[in-house]
């Protein structure tokens, strides 16, 4: 079982509570408009981009964000800790996700909830307007729009994603791929996160369609593997992934709908080559994700090009 720092789990959950009090009560001026749940596992090369990205425009306590370091053995939770009382820090000994979102969930106090992977750079600005959106449409969940910086991406990896782009997972009000919003309602539906690989495929397929949305405000990138190593390891962990949900929870009702090759032809003009270079990803994927399986191996695939690849577009950018 993963083993967490309950002490400074609770202290930080105990500060967050009585800040949120002192704010209702009016003993503080200014109340938090949401939280932020960052599960860190050794992000010592993104995790400050992140944090300042996120800070960004935002007054003193007008976030409250939440680092769930996870069997780090770098320098994360330093890094974490050197932004003082801006951000709460909760370590997990174990290296595990979900533990880290869970340990996050129990110290953070303000809902709408945000989980953001520490990868990915994204504005308070941008969150507000996912916020706005889950307010006019009434939405449970929702996210930033998507975009694949492919700047320092091989031509393999380029014609892959120009496909992936094109799949329902993508179109559909995709939420995921680093980060997603939930209001009160749609946590009370997820609860605590199950012990998975894929939390993000699990999140989305928990809603159906009308319940997403995206707003389109803000883009926010998506750092794809630059590799065809890269890509196919990380296509292994998400079919793993993509298993293991069914395997556990039969279909959900927000699984993306299946999409057939004529209609990603006629009716989405993918190109054949492009089409070509999916489908062999596709396939070196799962049968590694067959020779894992056979083995017994839940070790994480984590492709790290993603992650030191510069951002090719300054992060985000805000739309109109």
């Amino acid at each position: 079982m993963p083993v967490v720092d309950l002490s400074s789990e609770r202290a930080a959950a105990r500060s967050s509570e009585e800040n949120i009090e002192d704010c209702l009560s009016g003993v503080s001026g200014t109340c938090p408009a949401f939280s932020v749940v960052i599960p860190a596992h050794n992000e010592e090369n993104v995790l400050a981009r992140c944090l300042d990205t996120l800070l960004v425009g935002a007054g003193a306590g007008d976030i409250e964000i939440v680092v769930a370091a996870n069997g780090c053995t770098d320098r994360t939770v330093e890094i974490a800790r050197s932004y003082g009382d801006r951000v709460i820090v909760v370590e997990v000994d174990e290296a595990s996700k979900h533990a880290a979102l869970n340990a996050g969930d129990a110290a953070a106090s303000i809902f709408p909830r945000v989980y953001l992977d520490a990868d990915v750079t994204v504005s308070s600005a941008a969150i507000r307007s996912v916020m706005e959106a889950m307010d006019l449409t009434g939405a449970l969940v929702g996210a930033p729009r998507a975009v694949i910086d492919l700047g320092e991406a091989t031509a393999i990896v380029r014609s892959f994603y120009r496909v992936w782009c094109d799949m329902p997972w993508f179109t559909d009000n995709l939420v995921g791929s680093g980060i997603y919003v939930l209001s009160a309602a749609g946590h009370a539906r997820l609860g605590a996160f199950p012990a998975i690989t894929n939390d993000d495929q699990y999140v989305h397929d928990l809603f159906e369609v009308e319940e997403r949305v995206t707003s389109n405000a803000f883009e926010f990138l998506v750092r794809p593997p630059r590799t065809v190593a890269g890509l196919i390891k990380r296509r292994t962990r998400t079919l793993l992934g993509q298993r293991e949900l069914e395997s556990r929870f039969g279909t959900l009702p927000g699984r993306a709908r299946r999409i057939s090759l004529t209609e990603l032809l006629r009716d989405r003009h993918v190109r054949i080559r492009d089409l070509a270079v999916y489908l062999f990803v596709t396939k070196m994927a799962a049968l590694a994700a067959d020779r894992k399986a056979k083995r017994g191996d839940r070790s994480w695939e984590r492709d790290d090009t993603s992650r030191s690849a510069p951002p090719t577009m300054g992060g985000e950018k805000e739309i109109g």
